[in-house]
């Protein structure tokens, strides 16, 4: 499944004469990632996530089915200049993405050491 970019202006602050208030979601399998607020669900359910983890969530999701090298998400993602804390932001969003969906595996280690997220896994036996 591709991810939709959904912008949609905020009502009430346009309706206040505010400036307009442009927010992005991703949607995404059973993701929904908004940018604005820096926060994601899984299956409707909140992902409590610290600013590390939604970062290397945020790249994976904009490069789904894209294998990509812990080298790529260093140097590109927004907060990661050392390795060390991305290896620990991604075990511990890996944790928390596989304590809230048992069974499913989103993301995933490939052979010579690269990662793809996968937005609708298959359960694994």
């Amino acid at each position: 499944m591709e991810s939709k970019l959904t912008r949609f202006l905020d009502k009430e602050q346009q309706a206040a004469g505010d400036r307009f208030f442009i927010q992005e979601v991703i949607e995404s399998g059973d993701f929904r990632v908004d940018i604005a607020n820096r926060s994601a669900t899984l299956n409707g359910e909140p992902l409590y996530l610290s600013s590390d983890e939604f970062d290397v969530l945020l790249f994976l999701v904009n490069h789904q089915q894209h294998m990509v090298t812990p080298h790529t998400v260093l140097t590109t993602a927004r907060t990661h200049s050392r390795r060390a804390e991305f290896l620990r932001a991604l075990l511990s969003l890996r944790k928390k993405l596989e304590a809230a969906a048992p069974g499913k595996h989103y993301l995933r280690t490939e052979p010579l050491i690269v990662y793809r997220f996968d937005p609708a896994p298959s359960s694994l036996m």
